[in-house]
């Protein structure tokens, strides 16, 4: 009797963390997905920057941009840089636009919006300016959550950056208390966890598992994921989906916004 209590105190010792891991995770990731899980990725390089993927209601857009004699430019390269697409032009001034138009919202329905903005160059002078830009509207842009990606501060510097910005964290950095409170979200490239997948077979179980333990991981840790590199086919999206990917990233925005929206 002694020993068969003693071996069921063993597996409750076991089953007990594992149990309350799942339940984090599953309370973690979202129950339902839908068009707030839609990220544009890359979404300068749209016909219609911020438009299109805001008229479909993606709920992440992603812009890179240049500091460039004094202002901000969005581009993927340097030798990209147009004169007439600023970081103003082509995504603050609209998105104030839509937020004055929906009562101080930048969607109907009281809906949030993220913006992944990717740092190309001199990161902090970069940040600095961004933030002269945004801060006379920090009263218009409290449902925007701006995180901040590409040459961020070092982990140790993020307590002390602008208070309206969070960051983008990566899984291979050690964060302190106070710097894991400025990252909300958590990215990585899907070849990180096993190389190339073209979204047309079936991912491979150990990439998949990979996968999954980094999702829950930061799950736990009450992060957001987001992964880059990932095929745009209905098949990768719904395995993102399963693996509780939170943002779905895309250069298909129809695709996408298909595949999210439900059956009418």
């Amino acid at each position: 009797m002694r020993q068969s209590f003693y071996l069921y105190s063993k597996v409750f010792s076991v089953l007990i963390p594992v149990l309350l891991l799942v339940a984090l995770v599953a309370q973690a990731q979202p129950s339902d997905y839908s068009m707030a899980q839609a990220h544009s990725h890359n979404d300068y390089e749209q016909a219609r920057p911020f438009h299109a993927a805001y008229e479909l209601g993606f709920g992440s857009v992603e812009a890179d941009i240049f500091l460039k004699n004094g202002e901000l430019y969005v581009a993927h390269n340097w030798e990209d840089i147009q004169s007439d697409r600023t970081f103003r032009a082509l995504y603050l001034n609209p998105l104030l636009e839509k937020i004055r138009a929906n009562n101080g919202w930048p969607y109907p329905g009281k809906r949030p919006i993220q913006i992944l903005i990717d740092l190309k160059n001199t990161g902090q002078a970069t940040l600095k300016v961004l933030e002269q830009q945004l801060h006379p509207h920090r009263k218009q842009l409290r449902h925007v959550r701006f995180v901040i990606s590409g040459d961020m501060p070092a982990p140790d510097k993020l307590p002390e950056q602008y208070k309206l910005f969070t960051f983008d964290g990566r899984k291979n950095l050690t964060y302190s208390p106070k710097a894991s409170a400025r990252v909300v979200l958590v990215s990585s490239s899907l070849m990180d966890f096993g190389g190339f997948w073209d979204g047309q077979e079936p991912m491979k179980p150990t990439m998949k598992e990979k996968v999954r333990q980094f999702v829950a991981t930061q799950h736990v840790a009450n992060k957001l994921v987001r992964l880059w590199a990932t095929p745009n086919t209905e098949l990768s999206y719904q395995t993102l989906k399963e693996l509780g990917v939170d943002y779905l990233g895309t250069d298909d925005l129809p695709g996408l916004a298909t595949f999210l929206q439900p059956t009418k």
